[in-house]
């Protein structure tokens, strides 16, 4: 199969895999959330920082290392395995002793048994991180997609049976948790690959080289992307933080998806074409038209229509989380040029850049954070576009140097896209507003139709919009 038609397979399967299982995942916690409440949710997000962090450090960046490696053989394999299971007991141990003054700092008790059951997860997914990564590295994402869905069902089904029973913040945990190991049991069973007792000094000097580096860069985002929820579960309630939390994670969830699509296939195909500069440009400026292109409109018409949202999927408990979620569009509305820009880095093997990127976005957002927080939590929701705005800049800037395509370019390709989405964000805004009295659904039915129409009639007269590159890729299967 060409490098093409391994592409087109890989997007297909990959956001088959991606609709389905954060689709499942996704519906699932919106009955939680009308279930279990704003405080149970807030409690899962005064935690995220920690679980995150533990999962940057358990894989240690060595899965990447092993993706961008040409000929990676037993060796590599087995070392980076080794290197997993260790990091993940030695992060538990440390999270699991520590949970009590985790607790104590936030002033909720239960976080001592959260963390201590929850942060499993680490010792799971160590334990089939290479065969994923070797999946990945051979672009057989629909091998991925059937090991995902089964996973993700029942751990679903385990969740929602005890939420609805509930059990409150345990039917996330235990969704979660049953999720990860049923994922990790078929990856174990369908992989090809199993592990050997082999170490080598000179596998792991050179997987570590490249990955310590990702994994620092990995800290300080992980730390700094949830600041906001450590700030706001002290100082403020768990109710505030579960608005915050919610909103975060429903104006992620389209962002994501669309990014996790197409970055989880372009990067290894991007670093198969690695010494090819100039074809690497071309594909490249073409995923990042195209992907905000969709994106750009959706988040906005998102935050237009936000309220009715709300109440349709989650009930007047949840209204005070929607001036959150419509500011956070508009940093999500980002995340894929962030992505792309970053792919470029690790695809050229410069994790050193990608450090020093981390650590002048992260002055950045400190800076931004310690003003921001004198104005509550509506001034940390605002300072995060700000800091994803300022972040970008600071990406495309490091990026341009590696490939021919220049910051002002990259602006210019997406500005014409932003422009239009703005204008008709705000029409569909304005619908709702006509319609007052109508049902929330109708109100949201006829705001989409607008914006969907009046979007695609635009971009189809503007004969340099992405759109026409969308019509093109849909009949060529090409990039």
């Amino acid at each position: 199969m060409t490098l093409k038609k391994q592409t087109f397979s890989g997007v297909l399967w990959t956001f088959m895999d991606t609709f389905l299982v954060k689709g499942i995942m996704f519906i699932a916690m919106i009955l939680l959330a009308r279930w279990i409440g704003p405080e149970d949710f807030g409690l899962i997000g005064m935690i995220a920082v920690f679980v995150a962090i533990g999962k940057s450090l358990t894989d240690s960046g060595m899965a990447n290392s092993l993706i961008r490696t040409k000929e990676p053989d037993q060796s590599d394999f087995s070392t980076v395995f080794i290197v997993n299971i260790v990091m993940s007991i030695l992060v538990y141990t440390i999270l699991y002793f520590t949970a009590p003054f985790i607790a104590d700092f936030f002033g909720h008790e239960i976080l001592i048994n959260i963390i201590r059951i929850y942060c499993l997860l680490f010792l799971i997914i160590a334990f089939s991180a290479v065969q994923l990564a070797i999946l990945t590295k051979r672009m057989e994402f629909k091998k991925i997609t059937k090991i995902n869905f089964p996973s993700t069902i029942i751990g679903v089904a385990l969740g929602l049976y005890l939420g609805y029973n509930e059990y409150g913040v345990w039917s996330v945990v235990w969704m979660y948790l049953g999720t990860e190991l049923i994922r990790s049991v078929l990856l174990w069973f369908f992989s090809d690959w199993k592990p050997k007792f082999i170490f080598s000094k000179s596998k792991f000097n050179f997987h570590f080289k490249f990955g310590y580096k990702l994994v620092l860069s990995g800290l300080l985002d992980t730390v700094f992307k949830n600041v906001y929820n450590i700030l706001i579960g002290r100082y403020f309630s768990a109710q505030m933080l579960g608005f915050y939390e919610r909103s975060k994670q429903f104006s992620e969830y389209p962002s994501a998806t669309l990014t996790g699509v197409i970055s989880k296939v372009t990067y290894p195909m991007l670093s198969q074409i690695q010494e090819d500069p100039k074809r690497l440009e071309t594909i490249y400026r073409k995923l990042i038209r195209v992907s905000f292109f969709i994106i750009a409109p959706l988040m906005l018409g998102l935050a237009a229509i936000a309220k009715p949202l709300f109440l349709i999927l989650l009930g007047d408990e949840w209204l005070p989380a929607v001036l959150f979620f419509q500011i956070l569009t508009f940093a999500m509305m980002l995340y894929p040029i962030h992505a792309f820009n970053i792919n470029i880095l690790k695809v050229y093997g410069r994790s050193d850049l990608f450090l020093k990127l981390e650590i002048i976005k992260k002055i950045i957002i400190s800076i931004s954070v310690i003003i921001a927080f004198q104005f509550g939590v509506i001034g940390l929701v605002l300072s995060s576009v700000f800091t994803s705005f300022a972040a970008l800049a600071v990406n495309m800037f490091y990026s341009s140097k590696l490939i021919d395509y220049p910051v002002f370019k990259q602006i210019k390709d997406l500005s014409i896209t932003l422009i239009i989405a703005i204008f008709v964000a705000f029409l569909m805004y304005k619908t709702t507003t006509l319609l007052p009295n109508a049902l929330n659904i109708v109100q949201m039915i006829l705001a989409s139709l607008v914006g969907v129409i009046v979007y695609l009639g635009i971009n189809y007269l503007v004969k340099t919009s992405p759109l026409h590159q969308v019509i093109s890729l849909l009949k060529t299967r090409n990039l």
